[in-house]
């Protein structure tokens, strides 16, 4: 793993190797650091796939802050693990949009590590994309599709495969429902509500009492009613990681 560590106060920084350092070792893990002192040195040797993950003090002692770098490394890397090192836990909300992966309260403890290093391992081994299996427009040869499961919004079960709505188009694919949702990382963010149907909870605006899901793009789910409780509950759970992320 190779993390980038941008904090102008050497001591934190040093810290902060550290404790990374310690627990990658009990994990028989090697790391590497690159070390920045302001966010404008960092931003300059920045570029897609340049680390594994980044640490970004927020309040810099010059330059822009380390939100405002959030902000230009999500133009270049949408989903590049972002942790804020900081001392005021109220900067959570200030930086929302950008969906830091964690938020380190300095000086940092080392019981705040293996929380999120093991989050940083969870994005590390999960594949970003849902390979499966289309027809070429002459519908007579099998092509494999990637589908961003960042994009992935839901997946039906119709006759004969499944349909994968995504925020770009519906993907049809012969493979049945079960097969996909092995292929899909068991991270929390997919879920099946009704047999044969999954949604990402990232595009979930609400879970009624009732089973309905409010997606974002307007449309509605609906839970069988055995799974009602456990949708809602699963759903739940997503949402107090997310704020975990956050440092909510």
């Amino acid at each position: 793993m190779h993390f980038v560590i941008v904090e102008d106060i050497e001591a934190d920084r040093n810290h902060l190797m550290d404790l990374i350092r310690n627990d990658c070792a009990a994990h028989d893990e090697i790391v590497e650091f690159s070390v920045y002192s302001s966010a404008e040195d960092f931003l300059a040797d920045f570029r897609r796939g340049f680390c594994s993950a980044v640490f970004l003090d927020i309040m810099l002692g010059k330059g822009i802050t380390g939100i405002d770098a959030a902000w230009k490394v999500r133009t270049l890397d949408e989903y590049l693990p972002i942790v804020f090192t900081t001392t005021e836990k109220g900067f959570a909300l200030d930086s929302y949009g950008i969906h830091a992966l964690d938020f380190l309260v300095k000086p940092v403890q080392q019981e705040a590590i293996p929380w999120c290093m093991g989050r940083l391992r969870e994005a590390a081994a999960a594949p970003e994309y849902l390979d499966v299996k289309v027809k070429d427009a002459g519908g007579s040869t099998f092509l494999t599709r990637s589908v961003l499961l960042d994009e992935l919004i839901d997946i039906e079960a119709v006759p004969r495969g499944c349909v994968l709505h995504t925020v770009k188009e519906d993907v049809f694919t012969a493979q049945k429902h079960m097969e996909l949702k092995e292929l899909i990382p068991k991270t929390g963010r997919f879920f099946e509500y009704a047999r044969g149907m999954s949604v990402n909870f990232s595009f979930v605006v609400s879970v009624s009492l009732k089973g309905d899901i409010l997606l974002k793009d307007g449309r509605r789910l609906f839970c069988s009613r055995r799974k009602t409780r456990e949708t809602i509950e699963a759903y739940q759970r997503f949402q107090f990681a997310q704020l975990r992320a956050k440092g909510v």
